[in-house]
């Protein structure tokens, strides 16, 4: 009777060893990026600065992960600007999907060419919070920068 316990015990241990090698297997090789981009354009081909840029996104979602975004532009003196981030709200789902987002370029932003970009780090499973997100970078949008508007004078007799 206890040689048989011992076994069962046994069997139920390796088993569990088994299973959890397997699992942390596939957690080890999943890489896979959960988002394709299709397409990423500017739909204004110059934005002064301060002014909005318009983009249009399409992508594929293979599966839903939480994730990190960040934002960024680079104007045409090679600085990295940080672009606020936006929440959506909305519920997303697995596939493809068309929309639309809204940057304010800075003021700072040196005129000419520049791009902008979005990084995505995906935590797809627990070991993901330890070896890394799969990390996926939008295709560069590339626009150009104009000077600002000089600023309107004030007319007489106002306060300002």
């Amino acid at each position: 009777m206890k040689r048989t316990l011992w076994r069962f015990v046994g069997a139920v241990v390796f088993s569990l060893a088994i299973i959890g090698s397997i699992n942390l297997g596939l957690w080890v090789s999943d890489r896979e990026p959960p988002i394709e981009y299709e397409s990423a354009v500017a739909l204004s081909p110059t934005v002064p600065q301060g002014g909005v840029l318009e983009i249009e996104f399409s992508v594929f979602r293979k599966r839903i992960c939480p994730l990190v975004t960040k934002r960024w532009l680079y104007d045409a003196a090679g600085e990295r600007h940080s672009i606020p981030q936006f929440t959506t709200g909305l519920r997303l789902l697995a596939g493809r999907e068309t929309y639309k987002r809204s940057i304010t370029v800075p003021t700072a932003a040196t005129p000419g060419p520049a791009r902008y970009e979005v990084t995505l780090d995906y935590i797809c499973n627990p070991l993901q919070s330890w070896i890394g997100p799969i990390h996926v970078v939008s295709p560069p949008i590339k626009f150009t920068i104009t000077p600002s508007d000089p600023a309107q004078p004030v007319p007489p007799g106002s306060d300002g």
